[in-house]
């Protein structure tokens, strides 16, 4: 499994937790860990792309991002099972020839309602029979948006929504997953967020503290709905491998 870790403050945390559970060997690159970014998926069974607090743009400020993008295509092209979350869905977005932008309205940050819509059926059912109520953390000032409809002939398909966030959650192909709300994160992971810089948080009327026990109230049944999904998302590279 190769994981993309943008920096190191947004870690696989849950993700890892259970890929380390399910027995599988990880292999984690990035600028802070001072290994760079392959683009290409070759050797590879699986690969997750993790968030990042940089500009899906910003190839200047962060300039292993067109490599992450490439890694992204061509995983696309393999149909390498990958799994990538907010900063990560967004540059799958921007691989496949979509657009992305800062949110019109401000930022989504929170626990937010993840709902999901008919296309996860056909899209190895990650999503489908996710609790109607089900939570996730968001935490990002841009979306993705204008998706196209095919990429490489393979389908394009928006797979969840929010009430702020048009797409939540996507798929290309058969094996490859764009999630824009942070499915790894915990407790420990809003509260490194929310205290690294509070003004920005009351600068949108929003209070570090609440936000983190909001999560930390949240955490058990977050934990239990999102191991659920990453545990789909394993059983998918299992399958990939075997065929």
């Amino acid at each position: 499994m190769l994981v993309v870790e943008h920096e190191s403050d947004v870690d696989a945390a849950l993700i890892g937790e259970r890929l380390e559970a399910a027995g599988l060997r990880v292999d984690t690159v990035g600028p802070d860990r001072s290994r760079e970014v392959p683009r290409s998926p070759a050797g590879v069974d699986g690969l997750v792309i993790l968030g990042g607090s940089m500009d899906p743009d910003d190839d200047a400020g962060a300039p292993w991002l067109p490599a992450v993008r490439e890694l992204l295509r061509t995983a696309i092209l393999g149909q390498v099972p990958t799994l990538a979350v907010c900063l990560g869905a967004q540059l799958l977005g921007m691989a496949v020839g979509g657009r992305v932008r800062r949110i019109p309205d401000g930022p989504e940050i929170g626990l937010v309602g993840i709902r999901p819509t008919d296309g996860d059926i056909h899209r190895g059912s990650l999503l489908r029979g996710l609790d109607p109520d089900a939570q996730a953390l968001a935490w990002h000032w841009w979306e993705v948006t204008d998706l196209p409809e095919l990429y490489d002939g393979r389908p394009v398909e928006v797979l969840a929504r929010s009430d702020r966030c048009p797409v939540q959650a996507f798929a290309v192909g058969e094996a490859v997953w764009g999630l824009q709300f942070h499915i790894e994160a915990r407790t420990r992971t809003a509260r490194t967020w929310a205290h690294s810089d509070p003004a920005r948080l009351h600068a949108i009327s929003l209070d570090p503290d609440r936000l983190v026990s909001a999560v930390a109230r949240a955490e058990p049944t977050l934990v239990r709905t999102w191991s659920d999904v990453i545990d789909a998302w394993i059983a998918v590279v299992r399958r990939a491998t075997t065929n």
